[in-house]
């Protein structure tokens, strides 16, 4: 028969395992203070986490909401897409493309930190550079040593300096998305080791983007506007000859009260008919010039800010008590089960 196992011999045989990993505490102390050591040491190290959030929501007003199209036809002019005509690029998820488009990143990264200051030129791309020690490696490069940026001007090793940037910017720092799938509030996040480089960043990234949609969608209002304008002020040229005419007439009529020196009256008749053509196109082109100058006005601003970033931002880095305790556990759990290990193979 097998030898009968008492529960007796179990508590024994776990207390003397107990007492042989207590009586290695020194082992267990060791291990526990390196890797707490470990931890504290990654904690000191860590890079700053400073994350910039900016919300916006992206108006539609597009749609032509005023009659104009058959006059507009009739003096060689077309608003048939003047007000939604390159809307479309911004629907649907464009937008979030668009804002991390080579065009739009660029010019936020070559904007001056300061835009106030005269003295000072550096440029958020300098920030940047500065943030991650980047100009540190230039060091050892000729052409890099004392690179700065240049908003002002363009040259070809500007232009590659800064298109890396914008790539590493949009791959680490960036994250422009909707808040929820079928929601049209926008947020731009932006997370970097310096908490001014991310409030200006995603701040005017935003900016950027609101102007080029405004410069989209109103183009073609200006544009429209300006040739109404030209219309108009031709009719009116027109108009103040036509009415010099009329004074001309004016004076046939007087003499046309004498019977014996009578003037043929078909001068007056056709200067009547083009004044009345005339200013009846003039009053039609002036009322739709203002619809479109209204629309124009309607139409702008068409994002709307909900949220802006604020300093000081808070660090989104581990904090220190957590990844030291992380580590004291770790080192506890080791040295366990390293003596266990080493009791085991004492009695093997």
């Amino acid at each position: 028969m097998p030898e009968k196992i008492q529960f007796v011999d179990v508590i024994d045989t776990f207390k003397r395992a107990v007492n042989n990993v207590l009586a290695q505490y020194r082992m267990m102390l060791k291990v526990t203070l390196v890797t707490t050591l470990i931890a504290l040491g990654y904690a000191l190290l860590q890079p700053p986490s400073y994350k910039a959030v900016a919300t916006f929501i992206l108006e539609d007003k597009s749609g032509n909401k005023s009659g104009l199209g058959a006059l507009a036809s009739q003096i060689g002019f077309d608003i048939g897409s003047l007000s939604g005509g390159n809307a479309g690029m911004f629907e649907g998820d464009n937008i979030l493309d668009i804002m991390q488009s080579r065009l739009i990143v660029e010019k936020v990264l070559l904007t001056k930190v300061d835009s106030s200051s005269k003295t000072s030129n550096a440029t958020l791309a300098d920030l940047y550079v500065q943030a991650y020690k980047i100009n540190k490696k230039w060091s050892s490069e000729p052409n890099l040593a004392n690179f700065k940026f240049d908003a002002n001007l363009s040259s070809p090793l500007q232009d590659s300096i800064v298109f890396t940037l914008l790539q590493k910017i949009v791959k680490d720092n960036l994250v422009v998305s909707r808040q929820n799938k079928k929601g049209s509030i926008i947020a731009i996040q932006v997370v970097s080791k310096d908490q001014k480089f991310s409030k200006l960043f995603s701040e005017r990234l935003l900016k950027q983007t609101s102007d080029l949609y405004i410069d989209i969608k109103t183009s073609n209002l200006t544009n429209n506007i300006s040739k109404l304008q030209n219309k108009a002020d031709s009719l009116q040229a027109i108009l103040g000859g036509l009415y010099g005419k009329t004074f001309a007439v004016a004076q046939q009529q007087l003499i046309n009260t004498n019977t014996a020196v009578k003037i043929n009256s078909v001068p007056e008749e056709t200067t009547q008919r083009d004044k009345t053509v005339t200013y009846t196109l003039y009053g039609e082109v002036v009322k739709n010039l203002e619809a479109l100058k209204l629309s124009q006005i309607n139409q702008t601003p068409v994002i709307q800010v909900l949220d802006m970033p604020k300093l000081p931002l808070v660090n989104q880095s581990t904090p220190i008590y957590l990844i030291v305790f992380m580590g004291l556990a770790v080192g506890l759990v080791l040295s366990i089960l390293i003596a266990v290990y080493l009791y085991t193979d004492k009695i093997n």
